[in-house]
């Protein structure tokens, strides 16, 4: 957070073609942050935790498996038939699991992780801060690669999603699991969100048009 304050502080750069058009929402977006000074440093925290939130959520966590554990092999047979039994040494009240090592796997998973991020973050970076304009659309495309890659929340492995991948035999079971059961809920509540951004922008852009002085009876309109 301290560096971003030292980045707010020493590349606050404002366009002169962003305060001169009140159609667009980075117009008020900037008002809001240059009314006063302390402002800026104010939406530190809200970069901060939208930076940690977007990182956490791209891609989820590694792939991480360890391998089933070795089957061990049977005491050896004596000479004589009978099998050799040592005396059972007294439990510990806590045993101390132990580990298995890691597999290749899974450490290819977290490096590849790991390169996926910082590789999304310096593209996305050289594309947007390059920009002189702060324009809606040019997050597009770093938004995207982001979503795609968001975190699922039924991996392939877990129980109850193989069991949601039962045989459905009847309509309704169908109809049930694939708007249901088998997808992620909060997909609805970013579907909802998504219509209401929509409708809102719309609703704007039809019902909330305003004349410029200097063009009398041209209607402007808010867009983004």
């Amino acid at each position: 957070m301290a560096i971003m304050l030292v980045v707010v502080h020493s590349n606050t750069i404002v366009h002169p073609f962003t305060l001169a058009d009140n159609r667009h929402y980075t117009f008020y977006v900037f008002r809001i942050l240059l009314r006063h000074p302390a402002n800026k440093y104010l939406a530190v925290p809200i970069y901060f935790y939208s930076a940690w939130a977007a990182i956490t959520a791209f891609g989820g966590l590694p792939n991480v498996q360890t391998p089933p554990a070795r089957p061990r092999a049977p005491p050896a047979r004596p000479r004589g038939g009978n099998i050799a039994v040592r005396p059972e040494s007294p439990r510990r009240s806590n045993p101390r699991p132990r580990l298995p090592p890691p597999s290749m796997a899974s450490v290819y998973d977290r490096d590849h992780h790991i390169s996926k991020v910082l590789i999304w973050l310096l593209a996305s970076t050289l594309s947007l801060v390059t920009a002189p304009l702060v324009e809606p659309r040019y997050f597009i495309v770093p938004w995207l690669i982001w979503r795609f890659h968001a975190a699922s929340p039924w991996p392939t492995g877990d129980e109850a999603y193989k069991k949601r991948k039962k045989r459905i035999r009847t309509f309704k079971a169908w109809y049930k699991a694939v708007l249901y059961a088998r997808h992620d809920h909060r997909l609805w509540l970013e579907t909802v969100w998504f219509l209401a951004v929509n409708w809102g922008v719309c609703y704007v852009f039809l019902h909330w048009g305003f004349e410029w002085p200097q063009e009398k009876g041209k209607v402007q309109r808010f867009m983004w």
